[in-house]
C-alpha cells in the first residue's frame, strides 16, 4: 500500500525552519540564497512538487546553475550535502552540526551598500553569498574600509574587465592589506603610482613577450627593484630583454643575481649575460663531450664550471680535459672534476701545459703497454704503473733497462711487483746498463737470491692477508662496530673535499668526527684483543726484520 499527501493538502501544511539558521545564517546570505535553501526544506516532506534542478529553477525564477551554486555555499557550512550536481541530489544536516564551522556574523545593514555597488561594477555575472563572504572576510581581517574595497575591485573591472575573477580582487586586496594601504588616499596614492608607471610596466612585460596588462604586482617588483636595489628603470628594461622567459618571477631573481654582482648599468649587465650565457653554453658543450645529459644546467655550473673558470683554465683547455676524460672512459663529471684537481695541483692550466702533460701520458702508457706485453701480462696501464715508471726513472734507469727487468718477470705470479725488486737489485749493485749486466756475473746468483726472497714473500704476504681478514671477521661481529669501520673510510674522502674548498669549520667538525671514531673503533676492537692496524694486512722483512704494511712494493732494503 502506498499513501502520501495531496498537493492542496501540502500547501496547507507546514515547513519547519530551525532557528539557528534564522539567526546565524539567513543574515549572510542573500535572498536567492535564502529562498534555495527554504524551497529545499520544503521539498523533502514535498517532493512531488518538482522532479528535477529545472523544476527547482523555474518555481524560483533562477537558472539551474544558480540554484546548484546557492546549495554548494550552505554545503561550506555543513547545512547541506551536495551528494550529485546530475541529478541534483541534496541531504539536508541538523544546523547544529553546523556551529563549528559557523561563520563570522556580519550586520546586514553593514555591507548593504557595499554590496550593490559590487554587483553594478561586476556587471557580467551573478555575484554570489560566498563570494560577498569573501570580500567581507578580507574587509574584516585587514581592516579595510568598504568604500577602499570598492576602489579595488573597480581598479580590478578596468584591468580585467566586467567578468573579472573573484580571486584576482581578493590577490590584490590582500596584497595592499598585508602592506598597510586599506585606506582610500593610500589606495588611491597606490593606484596613481601604478598608473604613473604602467607605461614602463608595459615596456618591461613586452621585453619579455607577455600580453597580458600590468598590474599592481607588477609595480610593487618595480618599486623594490628601483627603490630597494637602486636600478634605473631604462636598465630594468634591458634586463628584461635577457631574460627569455620565466616572467617576472623569473626577472625577478635574474636582478637580484644582478645586484649580488654589483651590475647595475646596461654595460655591466650586459657583461654579466653574456658571461652567463657563455658559461651555460660551455657547461652544454662539456657534458657533450662526456657524452652525459643534466636536464637543469644550474647546479652543474655552480658546483663545477664556474669553480674550474676561477682556477684559471680556459674553455679550451676544459673542453680538452673532457674529451681525454671520455677517451679514458672517465666520463662524469666527478672524474673530471678530480682531473681537474690534479692538473691544478701539478701546475698545468693553460691550454699547453695540459697538452703537454696528456702528450706525455700517452707516451707514457704506449710504452708501459709494451712492458705489460713483454711482462706477460695481459692488461691497460694504470696509475700505479705509471708511478712505478716514473719511480725507475728516476733511479736512473732507461726504458731499456725497464724492459730487461720485464723479460725477467715474464711469467711471475706478480711481475710487476718482481720487476720492482729486480730494478731495485741492479740499483744497489751499480747495475744501469746491459754493458753493466753483461759484465756482472754475480747478476744470476743476485737473481737468484731475489727470487726466493720473492718467493718467501709471497708466503708471509699470504698469510698476513689471511690473518687480516680473520681479524677484519671477528671485528664486524661486534655490534655497530661495521657502520663505524666504513665512515672512518668515507670520512677521508669528505675531509679531502672540505681542504680543497678551504672550508675550516667542516674541517675542524670532521677533524674531530675522526678523533672520536678512532677512539670507539678501539674500544670496541680491544674487547677482543685487537687494535685498528691488525685489520690490515702486514708482513715481516725475511731480510731486514723489518714490519710493514703489503702493499705494491716491498721492503726498502732490496
Amino acid at each position: 500500500m502506498k499513501c502520501f499527501y495531496s498537493k492542496e493538502f501540502s500547501v496547507k501544511a507546514f515547513t519547519d525552519v530551525e532557528n539557528a539558521f534564522i539567526q546565524d545564517y539567513m543574515p549572510l546570505s542573500d535572498g536567492n540564497a535564502v529562498k534555495v535553501y527554504l524551497y529545499g526544506l520544503f521539498l523533502c516532506k514535498n517532493p512531488q512538487f518538482a522532479s528535477d534542478v529545472k523544476d527547482v529553477a523555474k518555481t524560483l525564477s533562477l537558472s539551474p546553475e544558480n540554484v546548484v551554486e546557492y546549495f554548494k555555499f550552505y554545503e561550506e557550512f555543513g547545512l547541506v550535502s551536495v551528494i550529485s550536481t546530475d541529478p541534483l541530489q541534496v541531504e539536508y544536516m541538523p544546523v547544529k552540526s553546523a556551529l563549528s564551522t559557523k561563520p563570522r556574523k556580519y550586520k546586514p545593514e553593514k555591507y548593504g551598500e557595499f554590496n550593490k555597488c559590487v554587483q553594478l561594477l561586476i556587471s557580467s555575472r551573478m555575484i554570489m553569498t560566498n563570494e560577498y563572504s569573501a570580500y567581507f572576510d578580507v574587509m574584516e581581517d585587514y581592516g579595510i574600509k568598504p568604500e577602499a574595497m570598492l576602489m579595488i575591485v573597480k581598479y580590478c573591472v578596468e584591468k580585467s574587465g566586467t567578468s573579472v575573477n573573484k580571486n584576482y580582487i581578493l590577490k590584490i586586496a590582500k596584497d595592499f592589506g598585508n602592506r598597510g594601504i586599506t585606506t582610500v588616499d593610500k589606495i588611491e596614492r597606490e593606484l596613481s603610482s601604478y598608473l604613473s608607471k604602467s607605461a614602463e610596466l608595459e615596456k618591461i612585460l613586452r621585453a619579455m613577450s607577455i600580453k597580458r596588462i600590468p598590474d599592481v604586482t607588477d609595480l610593487n617588483l618595480f618599486k623594490k627593484w628601483t627603490e630597494e636595489l637602486n636600478f634605473e628603470p631604462e636598465n630594468i628594461l634591458y634586463a628584461a630583454s635577457k631574460v627569455k622567459k620565466g616572467g617576472m618571477e623569473k626577472l625577478d631573481s635574474f636582478i637580484l643575481e644582478l645586484y649580488s654582482n654589483k651590475s647595475f648599468s646596461k654595460e655591466e649587465i650586459k657583461h654579466f649575460s653574456d658571461n652567463k650565457e657563455k658559461t651555460y653554453q660551455l657547461a652544454l658543450k662539456i657534458n657533450k663531450a662526456l657524452s652525459i645529459y643534466v636536464e637543469v644546467l644550474d647546479t652543474v655550473i655552480d658546483t663545477y664550471t664556474n669553480k674550474w673558470l676561477s682556477f684559471g683554465f680556459t674553455d679550451q683547455t676544459l673542453l680538452l680535459i673532457a674529451s681525454y676524460c671520455f677517451r679514458n672512459s672517465k666520463n662524469s663529471l666527478q672524474d673530471m672534476d678530480a682531473l681537474v684537481e690534479e692538473l691544478r695541483n701539478r701546475g698545468y692550466i693553460d691550454l699547453t701545459s695540459v697538452s703537454d702533460y696528456f702528450e706525455n701520458i700517452k707516451k707514457t702508457d704506449e710504452f708501459i703497454s709494451k712492458m705489460l706485453k713483454v711482462a706477460g701480462v695481459n692488461r691497460r696501464p694504470t696509475p700505479w704503473d705509471r708511478d712505478n715508471v716514473a719511480v725507475w726513472k728516476s733511479w736512473n734507469f732507461t726504458e731499456e733497462m725497464i724492459l730487461e727487468s720485464a723479460k725477467i718477470s715474464a711469467g711471475k705470479s706478480s711481475a710487476i711487483a718482481y720487476m720492482n725488486g729486480v730494478l731495485s737489485n741492479w740499483k744497489n749493485s751499480g747495475i744501469f746498463t746491459i754493458s753493466d749486466l753483461e759484465k756482472t756475473p754475480e747478476t744470476t746468483t743476485t737473481l737468484s737470491t731475489l727470487e726466493a726472497y720473492n718467493r718467501e714473500y709471497e708466503k708471509r704476504r699470504n698469510k698476513a692477508v689471511q690473518l687480516a681478514q680473520k681479524n677484519t671477521e671477528n671485528a664486524m661481529e661486534i655490534q655497530g662496530f661495521s657502520s663505524l669501520y666504513e665512515r672512518m673510510f668515507s670520512i677521508e674522502k669528505d675531509l679531502a673535499f672540505a681542504e680543497i674548498a678551504s672550508d675550516e669549520n667542516t674541517l675542524k667538525t670532521l677533524e674531530t668526527e675522526k678523533e672520536n671514531l678512532l677512539v670507539k673503533i678501539n674500544e670496541m676492537l680491544s674487547t677482543i684483543g685487537l687494535k685498528l692496524d691488525d685489520l690490515s694486512p702486514k708482513y715481516k722483512c725475511s731480510k731486514c726484520n723489518d714490519t710493514g704494511y703489503v702493499g705494491n712494493n716491498k721492503c726498502d732494503c732490496l
